[in-house]
């Protein structure tokens, strides 16, 4: 859906995970992140070679292995770190068997365990393919916060967002002016709007049969155990998250 969104706004190209795609060169970027550079290169090139003056890509991987690079070549675009209740995204994953590390979906869509970089989490192996998906989730949530205190650092632009903010016309348009984008007609694009949020965006493409029943709290809060013992200021950090389980978050106060 937040591809099709800034398609309301002016003089705008938004595309979702095109090509040159980060997906594609992950792999390599996991075991070695000097081949981000060569991708970025590419990147920025095409990019440039657009006609519109705004550019916004919509991708699940780019925090997983480019951001930094990319900050370190010197560029610095505006960010939208977007989040959704982290159990919803995990078990979205699970769903498509997309386990970092374990499938192939994973170790093209998902940071892996076992690399530097990646939020630490203790015999990665040993997790279940659920926990693995909800690890994923948090190394996103740990990457975006990494991103945050970088762009304070340097005074860049960024917002948090959740999926549901872009429902709503007003909260859309406002987003849009702190990232440099305006209309052309606001009636039109209130239009615009109100069809692309009636639409179902992004459902899960493939489902690669029944998983095994999952016990979510003990299961997660397994996964937040490992966590701590690396990084328990992190750990109170999606606790204390909107996007975290009430439910567990109180079984474990």
């Amino acid at each position: 859906m937040l591809t099709e969104v800034f398609k309301i706004f002016a003089d705008t190209r938004s595309e979702h995970e095109p090509e040159p795609n980060y997906a594609r060169a992950l792999p390599d970027v996991k075991k070695d992140p000097r081949h981000a550079v060569a991708f970025l290169k590419n990147k920025i090139k095409t990019v440039e070679g657009y006609k519109e003056k705004n550019y916004v890509e919509t991708s699940n991987v780019f925090g997983k292995g480019f951001f930094i690079p990319l900050a370190r070549m010197g560029f610095f675009p505006k960010l939208i770190f977007l989040n959704r209740e982290f159990r919803k995204v995990a078990g979205s994953l699970y769903k498509r068997g997309s386990f970092p590390m374990r499938t192939k979906m994973g170790q093209h869509f998902s940071s892996d365990p076992s690399y530097p970089g990646s939020l630490p989490i203790f015999k990665p192996a040993g997790l279940t393919d659920y926990q693995l998906c909800y690890w994923g989730v948090l190394d996103s949530f740990y990457r975006q916060l990494q991103a945050e205190a970088i762009y304070q650092d340097v005074g860049k632009e960024y917002v948090w967002a959740s999926a549901s903010d872009f429902n709503d016309f007003d909260l859309t348009c406002s987003i849009g002016e702190r990232l440099g984008l305006s209309l052309a007609d606001k009636a039109m694009a209130e239009r615009r709007h109100k069809e692309i949020a009636g639409q179902h965006h992004n459902p899960n493409k493939s489902d690669n049969g029944p998983r095994t029943e999952v016990n979510f709290d003990r299961e997660e809060a397994e996964v937040l155990d490992r966590i701590a013992f690396y990084d328990p200021l992190f750990v109170d950090k999606v606790m204390s998250s909107k996007f975290f389980s009430r439910e567990l978050a109180i079984k474990l106060s």
